[in-house]
């Protein structure tokens, strides 16, 4: 029997390519040893230690937050592929995780492990059939970018087409439902442990989507459909597929060169004006999010690109299709109701639409989550209150503070938030990153929105053609009090408006 289990065991690390990393229970047993070294050092900290005054509990708490932190990430690194994937969505979490874990995980943004060539080759041939030589007649051997469960390198078919090549990394499929699991079990065994452990929605979260973000069929499928949805946007270039070598593990697609969005330097360089750029890019989040109810929910810099045509026009490159939300049209409704509500500085209605989003009494501290601006700011109204270094220090201080409160937030809103949330984080790096975050772009683009979004709810059902016109008209005459009301922004806060003593 010993030599049996011996010999099984032999042979699975031979399966696994002699490496013990790609062994499941190495990972699994790495993992455990991980979360119990941090459930440890939590309840050392915060149920055995007595501290004298609230701010040094609060100071060790931080300490802590970090220490773990430090451990999830080299957790991350050492098992690879899911879990790189679970820590970069970490870090997106701006002002709804502990700081220390969000800034510690996004480093995990910009380095992810590279694939040696060596193996890319394997994964073609596996997925082909064919030699990768005899398929391309150029592969450059250096990657445009590796992420953490794939890699894309620029080629020439020999057709002389040049395309991006975008290979699974060689072992994550094969680890990822025991990698899966062992997220689960190892979530459920904290919540068991430390009954006030609200986590769980992470982890539900990256079980449903990572099993999809694997098919990179469904990802090809994702990419022409948002095609479809934004083909009135001329100005947006999604690569062309080419299914002739395309599989679940191999995507090729169309080479389509641009600078990254957060390339600021860059795109001065080349004259494009980063509040154009911003406000194609709310446009089409806020079509997504709102109208069409398709979200590309990984807009990190990475994936987003900005070039000039040969027309000397920009074109925003939307790359890196695999995650994606498919929201009801009730939640969009609610949502925009919700978003509305803000924008009119009504919070019985943000009180009734948040709960209608199932928040509860959290309705306030929810409001603060979606917009990241404090709750002084939103009773004011969010196109007259710029956001300034005090609020943002207001908001990272309550952020800690309520830490318990966001948590339950998390644990009770609509499902379909989640992803939400993390996607409006990030879209609110990159105006931080255009520096056009007070200009009011998204702003007045979400008005516009929700106003389109509001119509087809009420149109829903109407037949009677007068009811339809009247509809339609109070739509078109709100929304050109929006395009007034933004000439009215631009004096406001221009050198005029400081002269007139608007402000």
């Amino acid at each position: 029997l010993g030599l049996g289990s011996l010999g099984a065991g032999a042979y699975t690390i031979h399966n696994a390519g002699y490496d013990s990393n790609n062994v499941g229970v190495v990972r699994f047993g790495r993992a455990a040893v991980a979360v119990g070294r941090i459930g440890l050092d939590y309840t050392q900290t915060l149920y055995y230690s007595t501290y004298p005054t609230n701010e040094e509990r609060e100071s060790a708490k931080g300490s802590c937050h970090q220490r773990s932190a430090d451990k999830l990430l080299d957790l991350c690194c050492a098992n690879g592929g899911v879990f790189i994937k679970v820590g970069q969505h970490i870090g997106a979490l701006d002002y709804l995780l502990p700081d220390e874990y969000v800034n510690t995980m996004k480093v995990l943004h910009h380095e992810a492990p590279k694939m040696p060539l060596e193996d890319i080759y394997d994964v073609i041939k596996t997925e082909l059939g064919e030699d990768p030589k005899e398929i391309f007649a150029d592969f450059d051997e250096e990657p445009l970018g590796s992420a953490s469960l794939a890699q894309v390198h620029r080629a020439t078919l020999n057709n002389g087409q040049e395309v991006a090549v975008k290979v699974q990394h060689k072992f994550v499929k094969k680890h990822s439902f025991v990698d899966i699991v062992t997220m689960d079990f190892l979530v459920r065994a904290v919540k068991f442990v430390f009954p006030d452990f609200e986590f769980m929605w992470l982890a539900e979260e990256m079980k449903k989507n990572l099993p999809l973000e694997l098919s990179f069929i469904q990802e090809s499928k994702n990419a022409e459909k948002v095609s479809k949805l934004l083909k009135d946007y001329d100005w947006l270039k999604i690569p062309k597929i080419s299914w002739n070598y395309t599989t679940e593990r191999l995507l090729v697609m169309e080479y389509s060169p641009g600078a990254h969005i957060n390339d600021v330097e860059k795109l001065k360089e080349d004259g494009v004006d980063c509040y154009d750029v911003s406000l194609k890019i709310s446009k089409m989040y806020c079509k997504m999010i709102l109208e069409e109810g398709y979200v590309h929910c990984d807009p990190h810099p990475g994936n987003i690109k900005v070039r000039r045509n040969s027309q000397g026009k920009t074109e925003i490159v939307l790359l890196d299709h695999g995650l994606y939300t498919q929201l009801s049209s009730q939640f969009r409704y609610d949502y925009s109701e919700f978003w509305q509500a803000i924008i009119d500085r009504d919070v019985e209605r943000i009180k009734q639409t948040a709960d209608q989003l199932g928040v509860g009494d959290l309705y306030g501290l929810f409001a603060c989550m979606v917009t990241a601006r404090s709750w002084g700011a939103i009773q004011k109204g969010l196109e007259v209150s710029a956001k300034d270094k005090s609020e943002s220090a207001e908001i990272k201080e309550n952020a800690a503070r309520y830490m318990k409160e966001i948590t339950d937030v998390l644990a009770f809103v609509n499902r379909q938030m989640i992803l939400i949330f993390k996607t409006n984080d990030l879209l609110r790096n990159i105006e931080s990153n255009l520096g056009t975050t007070g200009s009011m772009i998204s702003f007045l683009q979400m008005s516009r929105s929700c106003i389109r979004t509001l119509q087809e709810k009420e149109m829903t059902g109407v037949t009677n053609p007068w009811t339809k016109f009247c509809i339609q008209l109070r739509t078109q005459w709100n929304l050109m009090k929006i395009s007034l009301y933004e000439f009215y922004l631009a004096v406001y806060w221009s050198r005029l408006g400081a002269i007139m003593k608007l402000r």
